[in-house]
């Protein structure tokens, strides 16, 4: 974390990070709003659970994806 301001690529790090929060708490809003919408009164129990995994989900998913994508770029030609 210290040496954060010497990668070459500090624009692109800040860039998608903060592309991530915002996308990961919308999605925590959209998802509690809509279960609250659907259950009413019930909405608690199932809400909170539910926003947080998807606003786990937004942050795991692209690095999940960013990382099979180098694993296939590291196999073998013929497999």
């Amino acid at each position: 974390m210290l040496q954060l301001h010497k990668q070459p690529n500090l624009k692109y790090i800040l860039k998608t990070s903060l592309f991530i929060l915002v996308t990961a708490e919308s999605a925590c809003i959209l998802t509690a709003e809509t279960v609250d919408l659907i259950f009413y009164q019930y909405s608690l129990l199932p809400s909170v659970p539910l926003a947080l995994l998807a606003g786990a989900l937004t942050v795991v998913v692209p690095e999940a994806y960013r990382k099979l994508k180098v694993i296939g770029s590291l196999a073998p030609a013929g497999t």
